[in-house]
């Protein structure tokens, strides 16, 4: 059967049939490149905030790693607004450790994550994407001990730290100058087993 414009049915549904395929051809070209500039900016929050931390150095109580907390607190950097969601990047579990006189900067934002790269090569970063740490082991998570600090039976803390951090906070908090766990006494040390998720999902 052929419409008035000329057209049978197997043509008209032909063509809206490609119109779809365009259609949806060019919203995954536009949603992937939105997506990959997204990685981008994260890389280069990343290399800026190792690039203030490596020039500043001798600012820090710590000078073999430090937090972006740490960054901010000292003046020298504003929090990092996440590229990939709503709200900052974490600060404190973003950090650069320096390594036999190398930066190696760790960036957490949402649940993407830039772990320990050195932006001084032209290597392809990986971005991994990460649960939340959780008490719970899964098969396949990474496990990783965690602090917190017990004063009259409750938590110093709302939330478990990672040791180095848990140790600045210990002296932000009591104007202590301990650079271990083991050396805080003001409060019963406590730490416990967190687990989470790790899944590669591109380099960069």
């Amino acid at each position: 059967m052929i419409n008035n414009k000329g057209f049978g049915k197997f043509e008209v549904l032909t063509v809206f049939v490609l119109i779809i395929i365009v259609f949806v051809f060019l919203m995954h070209t536009i949603l992937c490149g939105a997506s990959e500039q997204k990685f981008v900016t994260m890389k280069d929050s990343a290399i800026s905030f190792s690039k203030v931390v490596t020039t500043n150095i001798e600012s820090f109580h710590n000078t073999n790693k430090v937090y972006l907390q740490e960054a901010i607190d000292e003046g020298l950097m504003i929090k990092i607004k996440s590229p990939v969601g709503q709200g900052n990047c974490s600060t404190s579990e973003s950090s650069v450790q320096v390594v036999d006189g190398k930066p190696y900067v760790t960036l957490l934002c949402n649940n993407y994550l830039i772990e320990k790269v050195n932006f001084s090569n032209d290597a392809d970063v990986d971005i991994y994407e990460v649960s939340k740490w959780e008490e719970e082991k899964k098969e396949n998570s990474e496990e990783k001990i965690l602090y917190n600090c017990e004063e009259n039976g409750n938590l110093v803390f709302p939330e478990y730290f990672e040791e180095l951090y848990f140790v600045y906070e210990m002296n932000k908090k009591y104007g202590s100058n301990y650079f271990s766990a083991n050396e805080v006494n003001e409060c019963k040390v406590v730490s416990k087993a967190f687990y989470r998720i790790k899944k590669d999902i591109k380099s960069n």
